[in-house]
């Protein structure tokens, strides 16, 4: 399946050709790498350097191991930025309000996108997720659905690019805090407030108009910034595990 490498750069020549597997499908996320032994004979290189190529790839989130040594491409190839870019984080000392930052102006861009290319089906798909959401109150099942809601959006960009940034900035954020939404619905009472925000999100949207679906994801993500400069920094540190997060 793969071809001998040059060994003086070895994470470079096996990444591109993963890479390019990928993008021929021959390698499908979720698909087996064959075993250590035929994957060094197969490089050129010895078990010991591939698997520490295989590390990277699993740090990078491109494959995942499992009990046993196996190797698989990973499922959902949009979180593979989710790791480095927590590293980052990390490295620059950021603030929870930087991650909302970055996310707020790959959500506004999103927005602007999926209005210029949204379908009939993804229309359908929107009103559904608003739909569940009016009728439920059932916050994890909300919390749920609100994910799913941006997600989508970011899907029907059709920027490869900004969904998985995007992805990636949700996870960070969700990783450092959770059960926000809770929070923001019990103590502030501003469930009217979003919940609009994204009914005339979804209709700016399906409307196919850019401008005003930009401006209302603007609005939103400001929104929800203020509204966690609010919350105590104590609650932030020490959020219930056990509530749901939330991509507000």
């Amino acid at each position: 399946m793969f071809r001998k490498i040059d060994k003086t750069s070895t994470f470079n020549d096996v990444l591109k050709q993963i890479i390019e597997k990928i993008q021929t499908g021959e390698l499908k996320p979720g698909d087996a790498l064959p075993a250590e032994r035929i994957l060094a004979e197969e490089f050129g290189i010895s078990r010991p350097a591939l698997r520490e190529v295989l590390k990277a790839l699993s740090l990078l989130g491109i494959t995942v191991s499992v009990h046993g040594g196996a190797n698989y491409i990973a499922a959902d190839l949009r979180n593979c930025l989710t790791e480095p870019l927590s590293i980052l984080f990390q490295m620059y000392n950021s603030k929870i309000q930087d991650a909302l930052q970055l996310r707020g102006a790959l959500e506004s861009k999103a927005a602007f996108l999926a209005a210029q290319n949204c379908t009939p089906l993804d229309a359908a798909e929107l009103q559904l997720i608003i739909a569940k959401l009016d009728s439920t109150q059932d916050e994890k099942v909300r919390g749920d659905l609100d994910r799913d809601l941006h997600m989508k959006i970011a899907q029907i960009s059709a920027n490869p690019l900004i969904l998985s940034v995007l992805n990636a900035s949700a996870q960070l954020t969700e990783n450092m805090i959770t059960g926000i939404r809770s929070y923001f619905m019990k103590k502030n009472n501003d469930a009217p407030e979003i919940d609009s925000q994204h009914t005339r999100l979804v209709h700016a949207i399906t409307d196919k108009d850019a401008p005003l679906a930009e401006k209302i994801m603007n609005e939103h993500m400001h929104t929800i910034e203020r509204l966690l400069n609010e919350i105590p920094f104590n609650t932030l540190a020490t959020a219930d595990k056990n509530e749901p997060h939330v991509t507000v």
